[in-house]
């Protein structure tokens, strides 16, 4: 069974997929893994293990939380960016271990008509820079 390691954590489980062994089979592991995922090293630190445990139960492993996860590692948009003429904020955040920043450049590297941004955060932005996020978002809207 393939080990996914996060940090120096390592769960002895599948994300999703068919069989036993799959996070979505364990709720707990999914909350952990899921919280490990979402913020910083730095920003889980700062709240604490009691908020740390309390988003643990909160990151459930629900019905459209597993569709979405199983379509974002089976479905390929690529081919259909460069068609994109919406104005579009790409965001990327440079701790995100749920998308790497790799991805969000990437992704603003193929849509013509994108801004792109970095936060120094994991992949909940909102969350861990939650002003500076809410600034950057007012100021595309303001200018698109």
């Amino acid at each position: 069974m393939p080990t996914i390691t996060v940090g120096t954590a390592r769960i002895p489980y599948r994300i999703v997929g068919d069989g036993p062994d799959t996070l979505a089979d364990d709720p707990v592991a999914f909350g952990r893994y899921a919280t490990l995922t979402a913020f910083s090293r730095g920003f889980l630190n700062r709240i604490g293990r009691e908020a740390v445990e309390a988003n643990t139960s909160y990151m459930q492993p629900t019905p459209g939380t597993l569709r979405h996860i199983a379509l974002d590692l089976t479905l390929d948009l690529t081919p259909l960016l460069p068609r994109v003429q919406a104005p579009t904020l790409v965001i990327g955040c440079t701790q995100d271990a749920t998308v790497p920043v790799e991805n969000t450049r990437r992704l603003h590297a193929a849509l013509p008509t994108s801004t792109y941004t970095e936060f120094d955060t994991g992949h909940i932005a909102p969350a861990e820079e939650p002003a500076a996020f809410l600034k950057t978002v007012r100021d595309f809207f303001a200018t698109a």
